[in-house]
């Protein structure tokens, strides 16, 4: 049972993450039955490793300072066996952040990288796909997914309409969720720690993402069903709390669709 698994057992999830989303994220996380801690100095790493379950690297605010912290957390997490996942934000946006997230991936372990479709598909080396942070890619997430897979050898997570899981093991592709999460800024910044989160607790990488991916966005449809008259400020609290009242029972809905079926 996922979620009742993460709660027994709440993993701490190191979130060098952009300024933000830094409280849609604490609380997100808080309210699923995490334990999330903010950090901004890289003296601290080797200390936060030692207890840490997960460590997500999100790009949005970086600066060559964060650089430098990017690399000392995801130097220490390798060290300890850490899963790191890193979302790449804006990856297409500019050079420096194409040349961070490329450094830090051909530097270091990375378990996972998480992205919109038009980071992925600029990760993946094609181009036109995205305006600033935003996606404007139109291609299926999961043929971006693989496209990226095949590219770096990294399981990969795409978001989208449909969002889609690519590994050694195949594709996964998830139909849950709601639109509007892309009415609030942070949405997908906070599934990113979300993912931190099962990948700490979950036996493998693939349950993990799947779970998360399912939850979170089986959250978010039935924060959507409370409300009379859904809207950006009133969605944002009611999914924080849906992430602390669902349960696994949620996963009834779950509709997740693999390459092999």
């Amino acid at each position: 049972m996922s979620v009742e698994k993460l709660r027994n057992t709440p993993p701490l999830v190191v979130c060098i993450t952009n300024d933000v989303v830094k409280d849609i994220t604490a609380n997100g996380m808080i309210a699923l039955g995490a334990s999330p801690i903010m950090s901004g100095e890289k003296s601290e790493a080797e200390s936060l490793m030692k207890a840490a379950g997960g460590l997500l690297v999100n790009i949005g605010t970086a600066d060559m300072k964060k650089k430098d912290l990017m690399h000392e957390m995801i130097k220490a997490a390798n060290n300890y066996n850490v899963p790191v996942v890193i979302d790449p934000v804006g990856y297409a946006a500019s050079e420096f952040r194409k040349n961070l997230v490329d450094e830090l991936i051909q530097s270091h372990d990375i378990a996972l990288i998480k992205g919109n479709a038009g980071e992925i598909f600029a990760l993946a080396g094609g181009t036109g796909s995205s305006r600033g942070v935003d996606s404007t890619e139109k291609t299926e997430t999961s043929e971006i997914g693989e496209m990226c897979f095949n590219k770096l050898n990294i399981p990969v997570l795409v978001t989208g309409e449909t969002d889609s899981f690519v590994s050694g093991e195949g594709t996964v592709t998830m139909r849950n969720g709601h639109k509007m999460l892309e009415n609030i800024t942070g949405s997908g910044c906070l599934l990113g720690a979300v993912v931190s989160a099962f990948i700490a607790v979950e036996d493998t990488l693939q349950q993990a993402v799947i779970n998360a991916v399912s939850y979170f966005n089986l959250c978010a449809e039935s924060a959507v069903a409370e409300l009379k008259a859904p809207a950006p400020g009133s969605f944002r609290t009611t999914l924080i709390d849906h992430l602390y009242l669902n349960d696994d029972t949620i996963f009834n809905g779950q509709k997740v669709f693999s390459d092999a079926e």
